[in-house]
């Protein structure tokens, strides 16, 4: 056995969600869960809007410049708030929580893919 953030490894191992002797473990888990599903929703919006406002195809025509671009600031902010919510939350756990199916979406099947054409924001 080896600890690794304060967490017995062997327990994380077996699954186990909590060490014994910390009640709060599970309560804890279960907010790094649901903080790191809100970061992911919140990146893939952030990357979502970056797109729009970097390719012409898929740029919406009645939205200016300057509020594409302000959307994609207040979009980033919030997803670095939620990161860091997220990454405090597992420094607290000792651990980053795994197995409970979080995942990034498939791609949006409605946009013009030139990522996969070669056109990719720098």
């Amino acid at each position: 056995m080896f600890v690794c953030g304060g967490v017995p490894q062997t327990q994380l191992l077996r699954g186990e969600d909590q060490v014994p002797g910390s009640k709060g473990r599970p309560k804890l888990e279960a907010k790094a869960v649901a903080a790191q599903r809100a970061y992911i929703d919140a990146l893939v919006v952030w990357e979502r809007l970056l797109h729009q406002a970097s390719c012409s195809t898929c740029r919406p025509s009645d939205v200016s410049v300057a509020e594409q671009e302000r959307r994609c600031a207040i979009a980033e902010t919030r997803k670095e708030r939620l990161r860091i919510a997220f990454r405090d939350l597992c420094y607290e756990l000792g651990y980053v929580p795994r197995g409970h199916g979080i995942a990034l979406p498939d791609e949006d099947q409605t946009c013009c893919h030139c990522s996969a054409r070669g056109n990719t924001i720098h």
